[in-house]
């Protein structure tokens, strides 16, 4: 996986980001309570389960593995940068090909209940989908929670136009075309001249699960729009960089900040929202708080919208592969 050559520049209108988007469907044998937030319970079972559907030695240890650069599963929860990189070199990894959206939590859901689970896979990722169902399969049986629930996978859909449709059913053991729900954007490198003399507009983004943004080398609980901009264009960037084959040097980082910084708060009912997880891997509580909440916006928004669109799919700020980050966009009356 990592000894791949950096991916090749010359999107020059773009930067490509391919995805797609799914949902599995558990029924439980046994009641389950969900904790608040559920990623952590959902991406910790998800992870043990991918590695030992994967690990081909058994000693389920990456570090020293001869097949290391050429497993999915480091690749996918470790995802180290590939060698000859020209950006991220400090960095031991970079972003991971996936998302995951838990279902609500702060409830017990009975036994002979359903839940989803939402995966969102990028790049090469979505045709290792198999893999993945396999791994989620395996999760339900070895349990969910702290008193190990198992949950049967009763099938998987894909989305596609906003409607869900079937790739995998558990009972007819049956993958149906898993590339037909490659989903292709591309973000563009930079403020159209007509986006920039665009009409003043309102939206409203509703923080769905706890945001966590770095500005200044501090976790911010105010998001002015320029610090979202930053945050959401930087991610998107290194996502199409190591798993879309995009060029992050062709993004007119400038201009985007310049034109975001025009955009000013109309009203804010943000607010801090801590949790914590175990890592198992550290061996340690960790707080992963955020704000969550409602946040509006007016100002020469129009240009915006696609970035804002695929942030949607791609999630914002750190955590996103627990979940965090996620959130809605919703136009405003400009009377309201």
């Amino acid at each position: 996986m990592t000894d791949a050559t950096p991916p090749p520049a010359g999107h020059a209108t773009g930067l490509p980001l391919s995805f797609g988007r799914f949902t599995a469907t558990f029924r439980l044998d046994g009641p389950l309570s969900l904790p608040p937030y559920a990623g952590s319970l959902f991406r910790g079972s998800f992870g043990w389960a991918l590695m030992r559907s994967v690990c081909v030695t058994r000693s389920h240890d990456c570090p020293p593995c001869l097949l290391r650069d050429r497993c999915i599963y480091p690749w996918v929860f470790e995802t180290p940068p590939p060698a000859g990189t020209t950006i991220l070199r400090k960095y031991q990894t970079a972003p991971h090909p996936f998302v995951l959206i838990p279902p609500h939590g702060g409830h017990t859901v009975e036994a002979g209940q359903t839940l989803d689970l939402g995966l969102t896979l990028f790049g090469r990722t979505v045709a290792w989908l198999p893999h993945f169902i396999f791994a989620l399969e395996r999760m339900g049986r070895a349990g969910l929670g702290g008193r190990r629930t198992t949950a049967s996978l009763a099938g998987v859909d894909g989305w596609l136009d906003s409607r869900r449709h079937p790739v995998y059913d558990a009972k007819e053991r049956m993958l149906r075309g898993v590339e037909t729900f490659t989903e292709r954007k591309t973000l563009p490198h930079a403020p159209s001249e007509a986006g920039k003399l665009a009409l003043s507009q309102r939206i409203a983004i509703d923080i769905l699960s706890p945001l966590r943004i770095r500005y200044r080398e501090h976790l911010t609980a105010r998001l002015d729009f320029h610090v979202f901009i930053r945050s959401l264009l930087r991610r998107l960037a290194l996502l199409s960089y190591f798993h879309c084959g995009g060029d992050p040097s062709i993004v007119a980082f400038r201009e985007w900040i310049a034109l975001a910084e025009r955009v000013r708060t109309v009203s804010s009912s943000l607010t801090w929202s801590d949790w914590t997880r175990y890592s198992s891997r550290q061996r340690t509580e960790m707080e992963l708080g955020g704000v969550t909440g409602t946040i509006i916006f007016e100002g020469p928004l129009a240009p915006f919208l696609p970035l804002l669109r695929l942030g949607e799919v791609a999630h914002a700020g750190k955590g996103t592969s627990f979940g965090l980050g996620r959130y809605r966009l919703r136009d405003v009356d400009r009377s309201s």
